[in-house]
């Protein structure tokens, strides 16, 4: 008979296990067929003898006397050369030895039972009945050759342990260290051993078992047939032949473990016997290391958990049951979940129930976090995680379409539960309170956004039975009043983070008697409350002398808090580390003093909407807290460009908030980029309603910053056309009309295409460039306007004088007169450039009488003059006091001349900053002008006006003619002369400049004027139902690319005449929304938004859409709203 076909037959590999799950498992596993979803969990070592082996409860009381000897493993101490140490040996080797003996005797006794001795061969013949008895004779003997055979080798290594013991005898080894480790190691040997030998001595047994099972039915099968007259073959032959194949090699394994512990007690005595005269030499145990399935379940748990690829842990899933029960953990312990597409397989899995599946995998979930796929969960979707009752932490967070009932039940059962964060959820009742009371007493954290509809009695059920409670957040509440507050206080001790923003009904008191219980607390937030004031921490500091603990605080939108409030907080938490008081307009500089004393602790200041904050207080503040990474001053607008160069010096800035800080120009904010350098470390800045920024400063500032994920430039003219804002995100759909018409923030791959797409229309630098001088020169030079053998400073002079001629015909094409903000007086016709080197003719206005001043007076009251002064009008020092500049005159004449002294430094700082608007302006085609254009006209009505305050005054002297003044006025003169040079100067090239470039557009404007002008008419006569809607504004300032064929703007014009668009206004269409290539034509609105959308603004770029299609909104509070 064939081995093969009889173990075809009968398969006894899989007799081993009686599990037929295990069985079916292996033939899958055999077959290719073994799927990582119905893995079978494996059984403990005593469950395997338990079941499969009828002697189990022997093998394991053997197994238990061995087990006694595991205490003096962990003490190293414990092995001395005393006879304690000799006892130990030769106790674990008589263990050895008498569970051998006991597996012997049972074999023994199973070679002498009789197993046909029962009535179903009692019709068998006598040759038939001695076949059977020769057979049970050679099964036995075959049996006592396997068990002597087994004896000879064991006693044989059994005598190389006990030679090895006595030359271990003869070391002195308790101070050797290395010695100690060897022997816990060779201890563990021999105790595994012992386990190793009976376990394959039971498959032995086993098997044998099953080759008399399997021959007696073969005989009641043969006896039965031969019974009913059938003529049969005795299956003797067939089973002796299996019986010849096994050979006494096959054994071999069963003392595996006995010589481990043989080589591993030879190599020690060579070791150590090495080691003993060299003591500092170190061990080389990479030989001793175990085998890696020999791990503990634990340490191969952390082993799998720090593989970085989850692919390859899934691959594992097939080496064997216990990796597959481990890995399995590992993989629902916390699951992946960030796409829809994850979702949808982890919820296939979910919907089965756990009778359908290997493992039940609810109860392996430890952590849930659906905030990534928040808007495809859903109350039917959530239901199928019930059951998790080993959940410790659920995120719901932006689940917009969730409510309590489902949150409630998920929730019933998770005694172990810490962490609930369902922010975003839409409807939050009791049921989740009182379902975390009822059954979740470890819970931790919960965060609940709003709490409108939860009832008084809910929040004081949870309140009381929280007692591990840690972070709370129930906000938007008017249940959380005063009494819940000071039961919170009492019941839940070990609170560290408090969040009741929005909760009116919330005194000082409650909040008086929660500071002085919870001491340790570390974040605290109370916003939108008008009931608490400075009396709260006036009277927390005389009973507290500290706060150490707190690192944040936000008392947002509390209006009654003033800068006392601020002093005492500084003084009670001198750690903190962020604070938030925006919309606390009661704050002032001496708030930014008093925060300026936490130094280095400092990280995150907002003060958006504090208005009476200034450029002082944020030097003070910035110079003492040089780690600060937040800043917003939102809607402070009396910050200036000088917060910019401050802020210049926080090197690990990374979020800046200047919404609607209308002061914020060009100049400083290229000034900052410039002293910040690249590689800077923003990765926020919000700029809305900035609206004297230019394209030039924000692409030097996205050059500079290369971890930049976030620039907001809502409302910033210079950026509300078609081309730049296919970038931008879309707006929230709860926006109205005209807020999506202004609307512009980039945020992640939006920022990363809008810098590149500035960088095809800008000139790269290696920095931010402002000398208006290069600009003009490169430009002259570009455009061929020199003559021949004509020099660069004659050019401009004669290019000058031309532009001065054209300057009228220029401003008119540019539609110039109809600029908001512009009156009817204030028409930018009215600026004769040819005489603007007359505007300040006080240089003229000499006196005509004597004056007699010899060089040691002039000295002399030249050193009388504050240079100081001169230079910096505005320092702290200066505010309320006038000091020395017209040297010698009376106090009412020095004060005019210190007042006419800081109106000109206004007047320099405001052309300083519209030289660099308009060299930003010039590096980049088809900007909003029209603010420039004001600035200028505002500009040269300052300088027209400071004119006629000098020539008051200088008449008024001249006509008193008092020697002291006259000497003083004289002296501011000779100062001032020059400066009031160089400050026209400025202007006069800034003005060239910025003519140049509308004047390089004319054609342009001119042509878009003409095309305007003819599709109206096509409106006007396809349309007659629109005829009272048709709009001639002619107010347009923006460009055609003139390298477009006449086909192409053919091609727009007849989309725009499409009967589908009829009642959108032409210039609407002009401003919508679409992306445009360099190649295309180019109309740009120049702050014309589209005031409604059709529906290609929908169709935005797929790509663009998924860009931003999870970004929050901005972080600085209101700027949408406002937007």
């Amino acid at each position: 008979m064939n081995p093969n076909n009889f173990n075809n037959r009968f398969p006894f590999n899989n007799l081993v296990s009686s599990d037929p799950g295990q069985q079916q498992a292996t033939q899958n596993l055999q077959h290719g067929q073994f799927s990582t979803s119905e893995l079978i969990p494996d059984r403990s070592l005593t469950d395997l003898r338990s079941t499969s082996n009828p002697n189990g409860a022997a093998i394991q009381n053997q197994l238990r006397s061995s087990g006694n000897h595991m205490a003096f493993l962990r003490d190293p101490n414990s092995f001395t050369t005393d006879n304690n140490n000799d006892n130990n040996n030769n106790n674990v080797a008589h263990s050895l030895q008498n569970s051998s003996n006991n597996i012997n005797n049972n074999f023994i006794n199973l070679s002498q039972l009789n197993y046909f001795s029962d009535d179903s061969f009692s019709n068998l013949d006598p040759s038939d009945l001695e076949t059977i008895n020769l057979f049970q004779i050679v099964l036995q003997e075959k049996v006592e050759n396997f068990l002597n055979e087994i004896e000879n080798r064991r006693h044989a290594i059994l005598d190389e342990i006990e030679l090895d013991n006595m030359k271990l005898r003869q070391m002195e080894l308790a101070e050797n260290a290395t010695a100690m480790n060897f022997l816990n190691k060779l201890q563990c040997i021999r105790l595994r051993a012992i386990e190793v030998e009976t376990m394959e001595l039971q498959k032995l047994r086993i098997k044998i078992m099953n080759i008399v099972e399997e021959y007696k039915r073969a005989m009641v099968h043969y006896s039965k047939a031969k019974a009913e007259g059938k003529n049969v073959e005795n299956p003797t032959d067939k089973f002796y032949n299996w019986v010849d194949t096994l050979v006494l090699n096959d054994a071999s394994h069963l003392t595996d473990g006995l010589q481990e512990v043989s080589n591993y007690s030879r190599q020690l005595v060579q070791t150590l016997q090495s080691e003993m005269f060299k003591p500092n030499a170190s061990s080389n145990t990479s030989s001793l290391v175990f085998p890696l399935h020999r791990l503990p379940s634990e340490i191969l748990h952390l082993v799998l958990d720090k593989l970085n690829s989850k692919s390859d842990t899934v691959n594992l899933l097939t080496v064997c049951k216990l990796w597959a029960l481990i890995i399995v953990k590992i993989l629902y312990y916390r699951p992946h979940i960030n796409k829809k597409q994850q979702l949808d397989l982890f919820l296939r899995t979910m919907k089965l129930h756990s009778n359908r599946t290997v493992f039940n995998y609810r109860l392996m979930i430890k952590r849930l976090n659906f905030s990534f796929v928040g808007d495809y969960i859903h109350d039917d979707e959530l239901h199928y995680f019930i059951g998790c009752n080993n959940l410790e932490r659920l995120t719901l967070v932006f689940c917009k379409h969730i409510t309590s009932g489902p949150v409630s039940e998920i929730l019933k059962g998770c005694k172990f539960l810490q962490s609930v964060d369902i922010t975003g959820i839409k409807e939050v009742k009791d049921n989740v309170f009182n379902t975390l009371a009822d059954g979740c007493p470890r819970v931790q954290g919960f965060y609940v956004p709003v709490a409108k509809a939860v009832s008084f009695q809910a929040l004081n059920n949870f309140v009381l039975h929280a007692p591990m409670l840690k972070r709370v957040k129930i906000t938007s509440s008017n249940t959380m009043n005063d009494e819940l507050l000071n039961i919170l206080s009492d019941k839940c001790p070990m609170l560290v983070e408090v969040d009741i923003t929005d909760c009116p009904n919330v005194h000082d008191d409650s909040l008086l008697k929660m500071f002085s219980k919870l001491t340790q607390l570390r974040e605290f937030r109370i916003t939108h409350n008008m009931n608490i004031t400075d009396k709260l921490f006036v009277e927390l500091s005389k009973s507290l002398n500290m706060l150490p603990s707190l690192r944040l605080i936000d008392l947002s939108n509390c209006e009654n808090f003033t800068d006392k409030t601020v002093e005492k907080i500084v003084d009670l938490a001198p750690k903190l580390r962020n604070i938030f008081l925006g919309k606390c307009s009661r704050i002032t500089d001496n708030s930014l003093f008093h925060l300026a004393r936490l130094g280095k602790n400092l990280q995150t200041v907002h003060f958006g909407h504090c208005f009476n904050i200034t450029d002082q207080g944020v030097r003070v503040l910035v110079q003492s807290c040089p780690r600060i990474q937040y800043v917003d001053f939102a809607c402070c607008t009396n910050l200036t460009n000088r917060t910019l160069y401050e802020l210049s010096d926080l090197s690990k800035l990374k979020r800046i908030g200047l919404v609607k800080c209308s002061q914020m120009t060009d100049e400083g904010l290229l000034n900052m980029i410039s002293l910040r350098g690249r590689n800077d470390s923003l990765e926020r800045v919000h700029l809305s309603y900035c609206s004297n920024l230019t394209i030039y400063p924000i692409y030097e500032l996205l050059m500079a910053c290369p971890r930049l994920s976030h620039l907001s430039l809502t409302a910033v003219p210079s950026f509300l056309r078609p081309d730049i804002t296919q970038f931008c995100r879309p707006a929230p759909s709860d926006f109205s009309d005209n807020q999506r018409q202004i609307f512009c923030v980039f945020s992640g791959k939006g920022v990363h295409k809008l810098r590149h797409y500035l960088m095809s229309l800008t000139t790269p630098t290696n920095g931010p460039q402002t000398d208006i001088n290069e600009v003009l020169s490169k430009y002259i030079v570009s455009h061929n306007l020199l003559q021949s053998n004509e020099g660069l400073e004659t050019g401009i002079s004669r290019i000058t004088g031309e532009l001065n001629q054209d300057s009228a015909a220029i401003l008119a094409a540019a539609g110039l007169s109809h600029i908001p903000g512009l009156t009817a007086d204030m028409t930018f016709q009215n600026i004769n450039f040819e005489r603007l080197d007359e505007v300040f003719s006080w240089y003229d206005n000499t006196y005509k009488g004597e004056l007699s001043i010899n060089k040691d007076e002039l000295n002399n009251l030249m050193s009388l003059v504050d240079k100081k002064f001169i230079e910096d009008p505005f320092n702290s020092e200066y505010d309320d006091i006038d000091p020395e500049i017209a040297a010698g005159a009376n106090r009412d004449l020095n004060s005019d001349m210190c007042h006419i002294v800081r109106r000109f430094h206004e007047l320099d700082e405001h052309i300083d900053d519209f030289e660099v608007n308009v060299a930003s302006l010039a590096r980049v085609q088809y900007q909003f002008t029209g603010f420039l254009l004001h600035e200028m006209a505002q500009t040269f009505i300052q300088m027209v006006e400071l004119n006629r305050l000098i020539n008051l005054v200088q008449d008024r002297v001249y006509e008193a003619k008092i020697e002291r003044d006259l000497k003083g006025l004289y002296i501011w003169r000779i100062l001032f002369a020059d400066k009031f040079t160089e400050l026209l100067h400025k202007f006069k090239i800034s003005t060239v400049v910025l003519r140049l470039y509308l004047k390089d557009s004319i054609m342009l404007l001119t042509r878009q004027r003409e095309i305007a002008l003819a599709n109206e008419r096509n409106v006007w006569n396809n349309t007659e139902t629109n005829n009272n809607n048709i709009n001639l504004n002619m107010n347009l300032m923006g460009a055609i690319d003139e390298s477009n064929n006449d086909n192409a703007t053919a091609n727009n014009f007849t989309r725009l005449n499409d009967p589908t668009r009829e009642g959108v206004g032409f210039w609407q269409q002009l401003g919508e929304r679409v992306p445009l290539t360099a190649d295309q034509m180019r109309i740009i609105q120049f702050g014309i938004r589209n005031p409604q959308n059709d529906q290609n603004d929908q169709n935005l770029g797929q790509d663009v859409v998924s860009d931003v299609q999870m970004e929050d909104r901005s972080e600085t509070p209101d700027e949408e709203e406002e937007a």
